[in-house]
């Protein structure tokens, strides 16, 4: 019995495109938009994007995982100083940032529909938006800068933490302050 040796190289080809084209569905399955993000330890950057893109500085410092609609970035030590790593987002389509010991920049305008965005457990950044409601709430000694405009601003701060406006147009703007019991 003969053997064609020439066709084992062919099937090794064919399996390597095959993986290649498995590992490009499941990169683009990984790259799906999401709207809702939560950091914990964390400097996010939020950068205006038509394509949907994260860059995490060191993956393996954390843990990251989706649920329930929301992407989230722990920092496995928390111990020690904040925030110890970086995420990048990319992206055009942003409803909720939450964040507990970290920090926010995003100094080009996210132009959203709406957005809330909660930072707790002193927490700070400084977000540039367009949205036509914006809900903003601020705990646990953080300090958070808005700048662009909205429709709406619902605001909320409590335990010695600071919303700064005063760059924020906003056609109506209702701030309250919660106080500590």
């Amino acid at each position: 019995m003969k053997v064609n040796n020439n066709q084992t190289p062919n099937k090794m080809k064919k399996i390597a495109l095959i993986l290649t084209g498995l590992g490009f569905c499941l990169l683009s399955q990984a790259e799906k938009s999401v709207k809702n993000f939560y950091f914990s330890g964390y400097k996010a950057i939020f950068i205006p994007s038509d394509t949907f893109r994260i860059e995490v500085g060191h993956p393996d410092l954390g843990i990251q995982e989706s649920k329930e609609g929301t992407l989230s970035f722990t920092l496995k030590d928390a111990n020690g100083p904040m925030p110890k790593d970086v995420v990048r987002i990319y992206t055009n389509d942003v409803s909720r940032i939450s964040m507990t010991y970290s920090e926010l920049l995003a100094d080009k305008p996210l132009i959203v529909d709406s957005l809330c965005l909660s930072a707790t457990a002193g927490s700070k950044g400084m977000i540039n938006v367009k949205a036509k409601y914006l809900q903003v709430s601020a705990g646990g000694g953080s300090q958070l800068t808005i700048k662009g405009e909205t429709d709406i601003l619902d605001c909320t701060t409590k335990g010695n933490s600071s919303v700064n406006t005063n760059e924020l147009k906003a056609k109506k703007k209702k701030c309250k302050e919660l106080g500590t019991n």
